[in-house]
């Protein structure tokens, strides 16, 4: 039996990408799935009669069952028949991940929808949920220096399964007021001023998730895996507080402006700080 919902977790999604494991990794979501009681062990042609069909053939999904055995799960051994899917923990472990963050849910109708769709998904949990207030702004190359995913390749994404994108615009305080940041820009025969445009921010259509088990899988991987401890300077803060207690600011910060002071009602405005 599939459940309503498949799990995703960002940073499994954003290594997975980088590191070209992508397609395997939505495999190894499908078996998590499949293997709804939580036991870890499937029975391999019970894997191909769920998965087949969105294959098309068995040979295509057979290639990926072979390319992530010893990786996600270990294909049974000669003269037994389950195969064995590897825990949340172990997977992090293998990929290198230090630490998972709270992970988003996607309706299995939405996930089996095709090769393509899935890996649209793993890119999308990337973003925060629709409603969560702590997005910030990211540009399209920040976005391909985390993910991986060329520019083109992310707009088709996020076409594939509605990825909402909304501008920001740079604010500077003028006494009570918010005076905006302008910018010049250069045509092929004359140039003009506007508004400063500062990277967009996304978000994505899944659902958040509970927690669950994250908590003590952090516990247990920061006891196994080093955590770099380079930190890049922060530039967008979306408080007061956290702008001046932040160890390592960017030399151009930002704070998310108030609804109540912003130039246009709904526009994303953040004041230089």
């Amino acid at each position: 039996m599939v459940p309503l919902f498949v799990r995703l977790y960002a940073e499994l999604s954003v290594a997975a990408l980088e590191a070209g494991v992508d397609k395997e990794l939505c495999v190894w979501h499908e078996l998590r799935s499949l293997n709804s009681w939580g036991s870890g062990r499937l029975v391999l042609n019970a894997v191909f009669d769920a998965l087949s069909p969105t294959f098309c053939s068995r040979a295509p999904l057979y290639r990926l069952l072979k390319a992530g055995d010893g990786k996600l799960w270990d294909l049974p051994e000669k003269g037994r028949s389950k195969l064995r899917i590897y825990a949340l923990q172990t997977v992090a472990e293998r990929l290198n991940i230090p630490r998972l963050s709270r992970p988003v849910l996607v309706p299995a109708s939405e996930w089996f929808r095709g090769r393509k769709v899935k890996r649209a998904w793993l890119y999308a949990s990337f973003h925060r949920t629709d409603g969560d207030r702590k997005t910030k702004p990211i540009s399209r190359d920040s976005i391909e220096e985390a993910t991986g995913v060329k520019r083109r390749q992310q707009i088709r994404y996020e076409k594939a399964v509605g990825v909402k994108r909304v501008a920001n615009f740079a604010f500077r305080r003028d006494g009570d007021h918010l005076v905006p940041i302008m910018q010049e820009v250069y045509g092929k025969s004359s140039t003009w001023w506007k508004t400063r445009r500062l990277g967009n921010t996304y978000k994505s259509p899944a659902l958040r998730g509970h927690r669950g088990m994250t908590k003590g899988i952090n516990r247990l991987l920061a006891r196994s895996l080093e955590e770099d401890e380079a930190r890049l300077p922060k530039r967008f803060f979306l408080s007061l507080k956290a702008l001046m207690h932040s160890p390592k600011r960017h030399p151009e910060a930002f704070l998310r402006a108030f609804p109540t002071e912003r130039n246009i009602r709904g526009r994303q405005e953040w004041i230089l700080a």
